[in-house]
């Protein structure tokens, strides 16, 4: 029995032992597994996906302001492009409308070429026709020589004052000493010129003779001159002779006046750039020809500028589609590309289709068809040439109806000065009092569709003349009928400036929404992700602790286990 019981209790302690290794090794093994890093993560996965999710937002809206951006960039390039063609009504429209620029054409009836004779500017506007010009001779300046001197560096020794101007104009004093050379006497003269009208050069005739060369700042000015104090212009330079005028061996130059006729009227200017003879022309005369020779100077309407003023609308509305066929394209099953951003978004396919049908439109019957314009399979512009420039030379007031806002009326003492968004043909009734006053506006009678102040009317909001305004500056009551018609360059304007306008087109409140969803997004991931900084930090505080005790209660098992083992042992 004794044997027995003693196999048994080693068999028993043998499997204690054994049990003891095993729940040492299983304990072990499960701290070793608890893995505070992976459990914290596993925690905050969730927040992780969350701030994922945001950001994901993020990114999706900012390509999507980016390609709205994109869009208004390229619509306000083709507003620019359509300024010079819509035939604004204010002053900066009226400056860039191209259909108001003129070229000057030139031709000669001799085999010289006109241009040697003279050349001409027009500015914009300038009525249409042509003129006859001849010219007898053209404005030149006077100019003096003085006596030779052997040197235009050393002391001249001389000292006095002498005055100088021009006819009709000032005089200024010139004062000289005796420590002045030649060149220090220009000097003086040249610092009073603006005073005098007289410019002074110094001339090398030959390696010991020097002039002094005096000439009138203008054409048609004859210079005067009187010694003021010694006689260095008598004596010493020789500009005057002893009764104080001029001698001819002094005068290399007379002044004169330019000579010439204008359709059979004789003009005498003392410049020759005249600007003040025909409205809005400048002349500039450079010689005058033999006396048999005519030119012929004609005003017509700048057909290239024009034509580059078209081609230019082109090229920015093409650019314009590009953008729209990228966000349109899609893959082989149908689904948008990945280019296509704005893939089904109501704004760009609005504008497109609103573009589309406003340049497919007529006006008065005139089409970009009939000059030259068709559309292409992805709906762009192409230009014929050769058509375009057929229809500005031999039909150009058609091409200028087709693309700009015009209004006619049955008098010209009404004007336009701001047009709505159409065309519309109205009879108006303008009021006016005993002492010329405009007082009253009307149409059949009703004048509550405008509101007058001045000389100036305007409709009245809400009203089908709203947007209108014009100026009358008759001097008594008149029946005016006024027709506006709005070209296809003003239509895709107004339609353009819609969506794209900077302050308060479409496009802008689309980019300042998405911007403001932005921030708000980005307020709450900065927020989501400090918190989860700190619910973090928490957690691994947490979970270390756990592992601690966890370490600290594995000792403390397997330390009692081992002296539980040794005790049975001893027993």
């Amino acid at each position: 029995m004794s044997t027995v019981s003693s196999t048994t209790s080693s068999t028993s302690t043998t499997s204690s032992s054994s049990s003891t290794s095993s729940s040492s090794s299983s304990t072990s093994t499960k701290y070793t597994d608890f893995d505070t890093s992976t459990l914290v993560e596993a925690k905050l996965s969730s927040r992780y996906s969350r701030i994922d999710s945001l950001n994901t937002q993020v990114t999706t809206n900012q390509t999507k302001i980016k390609a709205y951006q994109d869009l208004q960039d390229k619509l306000q390039s083709l507003n620019t492009s359509l300024e010079k063609l819509r035939a604004d009504p204010s002053s900066s429209g009226k400056t860039a409308d191209v259909f108001r620029a003129r070229s000057g054409y030139l031709s000669s009836n001799g085999s010289t070429s006109a241009g040697t004779y003279m050349a001409a500017t027009v500015d914009a506007g300038t009525e249409m026709g042509s003129h006859s010009i001849t010219i007898s001779q053209v404005a030149k300046a006077n100019i003096l020589s003085s006596t030779s001197q052997s040197d235009k560096s050393t002391a001249l020794g001389w000292s006095g004052s002498f005055s100088l101007g021009v006819e009709g104009g000032n005089s200024a004093s010139i004062n000289i000493t005796t420590s002045m050379s030649l060149a220090d006497v220009a000097d003086a003269i040249n610092a009073e010129t603006t005073t005098s009208g007289v410019k002074a050069s110094v001339m090398k005739v030959s390696d010991s003779s020097y002039q002094l060369i005096l000439t009138s700042s203008e054409t048609g000015q004859t210079i005067t001159a009187s010694d003021d104090g010694g006689t260095i212009l008598t004596d010493s330079l020789g500009l005057l002779d002893s009764s104080g005028a001029v001698p001819s061996s002094a005068v290399l130059q007379a002044a004169q006046d330019a000579q010439f006729t204008v359709d059979g009227v004789s003009i005498s200017r003392s410049s020759n750039d005249v600007d003040d003879v025909l409205d809005g022309v400048t002349l500039h005369l450079y010689s005058a020809p033999s006396s048999d020779t005519t030119l012929t100077f004609e005003v017509d309407n700048d057909t290239s500028s024009v034509k580059d003023a078209i081609n230019s609308f082109v090229d920015a509305y093409n650019a314009f589609r590009d953008i729209v066929v990228t966000n349109q394209s899609t893959n082989s099953d149908g689904t948008a590309s990945d280019s296509a951003t704005l893939f089904g978004d109501s704004t760009l396919r609005g504008i497109a289709s609103q573009a589309q049908s406003i340049l497919s439109s007529a006006v008065d019957e005139n089409s970009l068809a009939a000059i030259g314009i068709t559309f292409d399979d992805d709906n762009k512009l192409t230009v014929d040439s050769t058509t375009l420039e057929n229809a500005l030379t031999n039909n150009f007031d058609a091409v200028e109806a087709l693309f700009t806002y015009k209004m006619t009326s049955s008098t010209g003492d009404l004007g336009l000065v701001r047009h709505p968004n159409k065309s519309m043909s109205f009879t108006l009734d303008a009021t006016v009092d005993a002492s010329g006053t405009l007082t009253g506006a009307s149409i059949g009678g009703d004048s509550s569709m405008f509101t007058v102040s001045g000389g100036t009317i305007k409709g009245v909001a809400g009203t089908d003349y709203e947007g209108l305004t014009l100026v009358y500056t008759g001097t008594t009551s008149k029946s005016v009928t006024v027709t506006l018609t709005q070209g296809l360059a003003d239509q895709l304007y107004q339609a353009a400036d819609t969506v794209a306008n900077s302050d308060t087109g479409t496009l802008t409140d689309l980019v300042d929404n998405l911007t403001s969803v932005d921030n708000d997004l980005s307020d709450r991931v900065s927020a989501l992700q400090q918190s989860t900084a700190s619910y973090k930090s928490a957690l691994t505080t947490l979970y270390g602790n756990i592992a601690s005790k966890l370490s600290t209660a594995e000792y403390t098992v397997n330390l009692l286990k081992t002296l539980l083992n040794s005790s049975s042992s001893s027993s």
